[in-house]
């Protein structure tokens, strides 16, 4: 009876690992991930287009247009994108201040945030 039961149990702890929206790395693409942070995306790809124009950068970033990448930190408030990824790349990193995001510079808290990171959301991103 034990044995049938731990059986049981193996079995469904190994079925419930497997439907999980994340990868073994703590990865995601799914469309549920994607629902849920459209809004921050957009928000944050509207205020990088902000910053660029204030640089005097003659550039508008466009979401899912294969040359903007993002990554949302879930764990960690963070959303990095990254663009011009043919020519060396750009990237910007944001942190959740309130119910907006800021721009941030990548100091040794935000890379160490970026590495504790546990999950994470991909949008056109070669880590697929």
């Amino acid at each position: 009876m034990k044995v049938k039961l731990l059986s049981i149990l193996l079995f469904l702890v190994i079925c419930l690992a497997g439907c999980s929206d994340y990868d073994q790395d703590g990865n995601t693409t799914s469309e549920k991930a994607k629902q849920k942070y459209d809004a921050a995306i957009n928000q944050v790809i509207k205020s990088e287009n902000q910053y660029l124009k204030k640089q005097l950068v003659d550039r508008q970033l466009k979401r899912n247009s294969g040359e903007t990448g993002v990554i949302v930190y879930e764990d960690q408030d963070l959303i990095e994108i990254y663009y011009d990824q043919s020519s060396g790349g750009e990237r910007a990193i944001y942190q959740k201040k309130g119910s907006t995001y800021a721009r941030k510079k990548y100091t040794k808290q935000i890379s160490r945030k970026i590495d504790d990171s546990e999950k994470k959301y991909l949008e056109n991103i070669g880590i697929k």
